[in-house]
């Protein structure tokens, strides 16, 4: 019994290694074990009935060369209908099948694939490097003839890809509205205060030196001095020579000129000193607090008698108060 069960088994392996060798008597370019592709993964167990395992049996059937089983395991996985959810696998069990009607030469069955394939991917081709030469031929020659068919399905393929895109955009756009608008809303105060002292309503250049701007105290501090001392000098000497304000006609031009001297100089007084008191506050010391409002400020609140208005409407968010 072990001896006769020996040589059924030898006579098994021998059928099939020899049947791609009886199939492909007539073709020049017979696949050879180096140009097919290797199992990328372990063995599908045999009780395994999932149609990933089978896709797998199928896919190790045809690399195995023994393209009969391949369309009995690969064929009830698209017929009649797919039993395959991802694209990737119903390509891949597509093109097998393809290629074992091919090798197995059903020509019409390897036709009806290769233009299932063509309509899910006008562009796809067979690699000459892996696939028999005699079969990327016959593919390109069903490509040429039904070059008008697919040059359609790739124009709607466009158009679809556009549609969804478009879609997929709306979408994104009415979610980023919808969510702006469920958003919680926060508002914030914007409050500087300015800190004042006695000091910066002195003159003579003594609030900005005190803030240690000495180049702008001394400039107050001088011009104020000589303004101001100057316009008193030519005050007190018109008071002491003219007291009656009456002058002698040989002294009438020295009147004037002291008088326009004490005037002049009196003017500028006042302006460095007003000049003195803007500088002073303008550049003042001045902190700035940031505090969130419980609700949204008065500004931003609807009249009592207006029509109530979607949060939406309120546009700004932060309300600055100096």
């Amino acid at each position: 019994m072990l001896r006769r069960s020996a040589v059924s088994l030898s006579l098994g392996t021998v059928l099939v290694l020899c049947h791609p060798l009886s199939s492909h008597a007539d073709d020049p370019h017979p696949p050879s074990r180096r140009d097919l592709p290797r199992p990328s993964s372990p063995l599908p167990s045999p009780t395994d009935q999932s149609p990933e395992a089978r896709l797998q049996r199928g896919k190790l059937a045809y690399q195995r060369g023994d393209y009969a089983a391949a369309v009995l395991t690969l064929r009830p996985l698209l017929y009649p209908q797919t039993l395959l959810a991802q694209e990737d696998q119903l390509l891949l069990a597509h093109r097998l099948l393809a290629l074992s009607y091919f090798f197995e030469h059903d020509e019409a069955g390897a036709e009806q694939e290769f233009n299932l394939l063509l309509s899910l991917r006008p562009d796809f081709s067979l690699d000459p490097l892996v696939d028999p030469l005699k079969a990327v031929a016959f593919l390109d020659d069903i490509r040429r003839r039904n070059e008008q068919r697919l040059e359609e399905i790739r124009r709607r393929q466009q158009e679809e890809e556009l549609r969804q895109k478009a879609e997929a955009e709306a979408l994104q756009k009415r979610a980023e509205e919808l969510a702006q608008k469920q958003a919680k809303r926060v508002y914030y105060e914007r409050v500087v205060h300015r800190k004042l002292s006695p000091l910066h309503f002195v003159p003579f250049g003594v609030p900005q030196l005190s803030d240690g701007r000495t180049a702008v105290g001394t400039v107050f501090l001088v011009g104020e001095a000589l303004t101001g001392a100057a316009s008193a000098g030519a005050w007190l000497t018109v008071r002491l020579r003219y007291p009656d304000n009456t002058f002698p006609a040989k002294e009438y031009q020295a009147a004037q000129a002291l008088t326009g001297t004490y005037l002049g100089t009196g003017s500028a007084f006042w302006v460095l000193v007003l000049a003195g008191l803007i500088d002073a506050l303008w550049h003042a010391k001045t902190t700035v607090e940031i505090r969130e409002l419980s609700q949204p400020p008065k500004e931003l609140l609807p009249p009592p008698n207006s029509t109530p208005q979607s949060t939406s409407a309120i546009t700004p968010a932060l309300s600055l108060a100096f």
